[in-house]
């Protein structure tokens, strides 16, 4: 019997041989680290390769993924094979050209195909046989990472609609009545719309900014005049006190772990890219822009000769682990609710 050790990014993993052929793997898992792929622990513990073999005239995992999508080109397949067979691979990730929306078509594609007994078709190996622990991607802490990060105390926790654990650590903050600036913005991190408020000081004048400035050994009369309005504002601003009393509930989520879990969502966590991208008409942005609707800010933009950038969904999905694994994810969602009536989008 033959023990081999593979330390890499916080994963080990144990592989026992007996015969030249693997009978037990314990891994220690973290889902946002590299591993070795199962197609090539199954080659080197003398399996075949469970990954399906393709038509030689499809050169590139696009057109492998689209192969598979017609007809019955899945039916009696494995969801990992049919992932890891029309993907990109490099060092530490491997990568689907496909964004969120596509992979999850992908998903009910292979489903529809398998309608009988795709629940049997996730993987060749049950996952209690290879992982000692496999988790959907919850949010979840021992305590508040926003007093972590800060080294502070925070108290309180509440549960809110959504079944989310927050953080209700409250603080009492001042402001100058007069001075005070607000907007609402949503809170990607929080996951919840917040208010943002801050004191607007009044602002500095530079000579830099100014288009006529005098010989440098002559005092500018332009900015002159500017700094004594800045100094006579700043005298009124230092001497208001702050008396507007501001609650601030911290709100940061601690766990999530009671939330059912679309699979929009569980693949916008694994996957390593930004699920949007910016694009510029004419593939720079300088051009003229054809995608604005609004004719006050088109015509703005046009004497500019200059295209303002516009979002679109990201054509690829990267995640630092193999098809196989991204099946057990889809596994793990499914499994979420005892009829499988689990959600397909939703943002938590």
């Amino acid at each position: 019997m033959v023990i081999f050790n593979y330390l890499s990014d916080n994963i080990f993993l144990k592989y026992i041989f007996k015969d030249d052929n693997i009978y037990k793997f314990n891994f220690i898992f973290n889902y946002m680290s590299h591993q070795l792929p199962y197609a090539f622990i199954s080659v080197l513990g003398g399996k075949e390769n469970p990954n399906l073999e393709l038509p030689k005239e499809l050169n590139e995992p696009k057109e492998e993924a689209e192969f598979l999508q017609k007809d019955e080109n899945m039916k009696g397949y494995y969801l990992g094979a049919c992932l890891d067979s029309c993907r990109w691979g490099s060092q530490m990730t491997v990568m689907w050209e496909m964004s969120i929306k596509d992979m999850i078509g992908f998903i009910q594609n292979w489903m529809k195909q398998n309608k009988n007994n795709y629940q049997e078709l996730f993987h060749e190996m049950k996952i209690n046989e290879l992982y000692d622990k496999f988790e959907l991607p919850h949010i979840h802490y021992d305590r508040c990472p926003r007093a972590k990060e800060n080294k502070e105390e925070h108290k309180g926790v509440i549960t809110d609609l959504a079944g989310r654990l927050r953080c209700a650590h409250k603080e009492i903050k001042y402001f100058k009545p007069n001075y005070i600036r607000e907007f609402d913005f949503f809170d990607e991190k929080l996951k919840t719309k917040k208010l943002n408020i801050w004191e607007d000081k009044p602002y500095e004048p530079s000579p830099s900014y100014w288009w006529e400035l005098q010989e440098e050994d002559e005092e500018d009369p332009i900015y002159v005049e500017a700094y004594e309005v800045y100094e006579e504002e700043m005298e009124e601003f230092d001497n208001e006190e702050r008396t507007l009393e501001v609650l601030d509930v911290c709100y940061s989520i601690i766990s999530d772990k009671d939330v059912i879990l679309p699979l929009e969502e569980v693949l916008r966590r694994v996957n390593l890219r930004e699920e949007f991208v910016t694009f510029h008409c004419g593939g720079n942005r300088f051009g003229p822009c054809i995608r604005l609707l609004d004719s006050e800010t088109t015509e703005m933009y046009d004497d500019l000769d200059h295209c303002p950038g516009h979002l679109k969904y990201n054509n690829k999905f990267e995640t630092p682990f193999d098809g196989w694994d991204l099946a057990y994810y889809v596994q793990k969602w499914l499994e979420q609710v005892p009829d499988g009536k689990v959600p397909l989008f939703g943002k938590i």
